[in-house]
């Protein structure tokens, strides 16, 4: 591999060059004495630049399966809501949605209609509220 030396020659150009700046027939010389294909290289860069954010995103999107399919086991494993009235049920999902930080709209957006539910409707979404809040675990 290379040793010290190369590695002082590159960084001793790559400072001489953020002295002065360097024109399109400048940069040209070089890479033409070098036999550089500029495009195939640039191409090469993006090629391996895609693979890498591909990968990246292919590790967050399994983190994200995995976390989501943990979260809907326990969800799943909750049991039901006791029976209750319609009332009674009306009167806990108030309750819990006045405890749903502003900050999170979508679950007050989601809830909106918990007056026209029917009894079993009440339920689940109680169930479901309890789990966001995490007042379930």
């Amino acid at each position: 591999m290379s040793g010290p030396k190369p590695k002082q020659d590159i960084e001793a150009l790559i400072e001489a060059l953020d002295d002065v700046p360097v024109d399109d027939a400048d940069a040209r010389d070089p890479v033409k004495r070098l036999g550089i294909d500029v495009k195939q290289w640039a191409g090469a860069i993006r090629q391996r630049v895609a693979a890498a954010d591909e990968s990246d995103r292919a590790v967050r999107f399994a983190e994200a399966r995995r976390a989501y399919a943990a979260d809907a086991e326990r969800y799943e494993a909750k049991k039901s809501e006791p029976r209750r009235s319609v009332e009674e049920q009306r009167a806990t999902m108030r309750a819990l949605m006045a405890r749903i930080p502003r900050e999170s709209g979508a679950a007050v957006v989601h809830f909106h209609k918990f007056e026209e539910a029917t009894e079993e409707e009440l339920a689940e979404m109680i169930k479901a509220l309890r789990h966001l809040l995490k007042e379930d675990e």
